[in-house]
């Protein structure tokens, strides 16, 4: 028993003493030192978790798609699209000095509502880059940031639809796929203001001027009297991605390794489509041209209340 108890006192004297060398002394949950000279090196590892609503183009789209074959719509099965979404996003980050930073992060968007089997859509959205940021007081920075940004968004719908031909109600099934792809440069301004060692608010806005393209594929099985007709229907264009996106967040330290974040982002987009290919075995390309020029400027808004956890540490320090 004297030897068992031995090596335990031992074991844990050599914890203690390896873990103060593999960190600071101020890497402690129970302190909340006053540091005066910000980290020579500094990683940072956020997750955020966001409940959304949001204003989805595809989803626009798919409410007129009943002018695209020259018919009456009575009514659309499927509810209409709540907006209701989800937000997960994964974040690292590197500082020196607090100055010189290196970031990363992907953020993935989806349906939540009641109908997102039947009305379904997923943005994916990649951003890397640097940024640099200049104490104007002890307390105030303000913040200059570029990212290599990288967006795609799936939609598919499979909603039934009623129309009329001929005073004969028939229905319709479509199976409507789209895709929609960005990239490019992104600037960004930012401002942190630290108040307090364990209180911090960050501002920042992004902004987007991309170039991108759109592809759209669906397939209409309409039964008639004389059989069933066979409508496919495929498009693609281009288009112009510009608007900004705004973030606010209210940060808590508590401890130098460990924070919380509450905050509010908001993406305001504008999409321009520019050019269109259109390829249809039905006779009313007419129609379907005069439709899409109708529609040919949307918008993607997205609010979204999040709450982000981060861990960081600091490491090349002198003890």
């Amino acid at each position: 028993m004297r030897i068992k108890y031995t090596l335990l006192v031992f074991c844990l004297f050599l914890g203690s003493n390896l873990t103060t060398l593999l960190s600071k002394e101020t890497d402690n949950i129970h302190e909340k030192p006053q540091l005066i000279d910000p980290d020579n090196h500094r990683i940072y590892f956020s997750y955020v978790l966001g409940a959304a609503r949001g204003q989805i183009p595809e989803k626009n789209l798919e409410l007129t798609d009943g002018i695209l074959f020259g018919q009456s719509r009575i009514y659309q099965l499927s509810p209409l699209p709540s907006g209701n979404l989800s937000l997960g996003q994964f974040e690292i980050e590197y500082r020196y000095k607090d100055r010189y930073r290196i970031f990363a992060d992907n953020r993935t968007i989806k349906d939540s509502g009641d109908y997102k089997d039947i009305l379904n859509f997923k943005e994916y959205q990649k951003r890397a880059g640097i940024g640099y940021f200049h104490p104007i007081f002890k307390v105030l920075s303000l913040g200059v940031s570029i990212r290599d940004a990288n967006i795609k968004q799936d939609f598919r719908s499979d909603y039934i639809n009623l129309y009329t031909i001929e005073n004969s109600i028939i229905f319709s099934i479509p199976n409507v796929q789209s895709q929609l792809r960005t990239k490019g440069w992104v600037p960004g301004i930012h401002l942190e203001f630290k108040p307090l060692r364990w209180f911090e608010i960050h501002l920042g806005r992004m902004y987007y001027h991309m170039g991108g393209d759109m592809s759209r594929s669906s397939l209409n099985f309409i039964p008639t009297t004389v059989g069933t007709l066979y409508a496919p229907l495929y498009m693609q264009s281009d288009f112009l991605y510009s608007g900004v996106q705004d973030k606010f967040d209210v940060v808590f330290r508590y401890s130098t390794w460990f924070a919380t974040k509450w905050g509010y982002t908001r993406d305001n987009i504008n999409i321009k489509f520019n050019q269109y290919y259109m390829a249809t075995l039905d006779n009313q390309t007419s129609l379907l041209m005069s439709a899409i020029g109708r529609r040919n400027n949307t918008k993607l808004d997205f609010d979204s209340v999040n709450f982000t956890v981060e861990f960081s540490k600091s490491f090349g320090e002198d003890f």
